[in-house]
């Protein structure tokens, strides 16, 4: 997230571990390190949790993305962005994630 732009990025750690991975004061942060495809779960519950919390949800994936969990994404506003630890270069999976990775996270 700080690569991005959002400087006041940090680790979730103690209670906030139970809701997210990061937050900055604008986003929250999950990183899912699976192999498999994202599932549409993890989309809704980063939406909803969000959703009560004000900030931007972001999802960063090593895997693929089901297309329903895309698809729900793209309605909730959730940013999915895929990550590439080789080269360490991030690709939006998403409507919203494909804008931040043209326009970085506005602070």
């Amino acid at each position: 997230m700080i690569y991005l732009g959002a400087a006041d990025s940090v680790v979730a750690a103690g209670a906030a571990r139970n809701s997210c991975d990061l937050y900055s004061s604008r986003y929250l942060g999950w990183v899912d390190n699976s192999r498999g495809n994202l599932d549409v779960d993890a989309v809704e519950k980063a939406a909803a949790l969000a959703a009560t919390d004000g900030r931007q949800p972001l999802i960063f994936l090593r895997g693929g993305v089901r297309p329903v969990a895309q698809e729900r994404a793209d309605v909730l506003g959730v940013a999915l962005l895929n990550y590439r630890e080789r080269d360490r270069a991030l690709d939006g999976r998403s409507r919203l994630g494909r804008e931040i990775i043209a326009t970085g996270l506005a602070e």
